[in-house]
C-alpha cells in the first residue's frame, strides 16, 4: 500500500510531494516556502545563503551584512525567529 513521502517542508511543516519541493542542505522546501526571510522575495538553489538555518537571498544577505559589517546581528535574530518559529507536526 502507498504510504507517501515523510518528507516534511523545513519552513511550514506540512509534507512536501516530490513535484513540488526544493531540497537543500539536507532540508526539504515547498517551491512557494522556499524564500528570502528578509524581504519575501523568492530564491533558488543558485541564488540564496543560509545563517543558523535561516534562508535569504544573496542580495538581502549581502546588504545586511553592509548595514553593520558583520553577520553578528543576523545570528542573534535567527535564534529569535528560531524560538519564535512554531513547531512542525510529525
Amino acid at each position: 500500500m502507498f504510504s507517501g513521502t515523510q518528507e516534511k517542508c523545513a519552513t511550514c511543516g506540512k509534507t512536501a510531494y516530490p513535484l513540488e519541493k526544493v531540497m537543500v542542505e539536507g532540508q526539504s522546501y515547498h517551491n512557494s516556502c522556499f524564500k528570502c526571510s528578509h524581504g519575501g522575495c523568492p530564491i533558488s538553489p543558485s541564488n540564496y545563503a543560509a545563517l543558523e538555518g535561516i534562508l535569504y537571498c544573496k542580495h538581502h544577505f549581502s546588504q545586511l551584512f553592509k548595514e553593520k559589517g558583520s553577520y553578528n546581528h543576523l545570528i542573534k535574530s535567527a535564534s529569535v525567529k528560531r524560538m519564535a518559529a512554531p513547531v512542525p507536526e510529525a
